[in-house]
């Protein structure tokens, strides 16, 4: 977004400039406008990308345990995450719905999956409609290296940038293990 869409009506470019450079701090109701705009918890913007890195972590320690079959794991790890309005709270709740479907716990799955999909439909997110598609049909998501390139895309549009580094390193990985010696 530019600094004229995140300050709207509601304050100057100038002072957003301030504020991100840290020469002036927004007020608690401004704060509140900016993460609103940005569709990012006001913590976030407090806290930084420290606490985003944390809960990134989290959703990828919780994939993984997946893959190995842990599922107890991966529904403990994700917790952190399950909050979040962004993509990554997205993942996370898909992540921890696929854990409570390897746990056998389907309708816990079920309620978390008929919550997230309204919200994915309304973000036009193809990649993990499928994922919830998929999982309702008992299947098991098997990320490819042109869906790690949208999602790398998409992180890249939203401005998670080191999100984006990482589904561009898995895509490449993935089309490098394919690739002919």
């Amino acid at each position: 977004m530019t600094l004229a869409q995140v300050a709207g009506q509601d304050f100057t470019r100038a002072f957003l400039n301030q504020v991100e450079m840290g020469k002036c701090y927004p007020s608690t109701r401004l704060l509140r406008v900016i993460a609103s705009r940005l569709g990012a918890p006001v913590d976030y913007l407090v806290d930084g990308s420290a606490r985003l890195l944390e809960r990134e972590l989290a959703v990828e320690r919780a994939r993984l345990a997946l893959i190995k079959g842990d599922a107890r794991r991966a529904l403990d790890t994700v917790q952190i995450a399950l909050d979040e309005r962004m993509s990554l709270g997205s993942d996370a709740r898909l992540c921890a719905a696929e854990a409570l479907l390897m746990l056998g716990r389907k309708e816990e799955a079920g309620r978390l999956l008929e919550a997230e999909e309204p919200l994915l439909k309304e973000r036009a997110d193809r990649d993990r409609l499928r994922r919830i598609k998929e999982m309702r049909g008992g299947r098991k998501t098997v990320l490819d290296a042109p869906a790690y390139e949208r999602l790398a895309d998409r992180a890249l549009r939203e401005g998670h940038r080191d999100l984006a580094l990482e589904h561009y390193r898995a895509a490449r990985i993935l089309r490098e293990a394919a690739a002919p010696a």
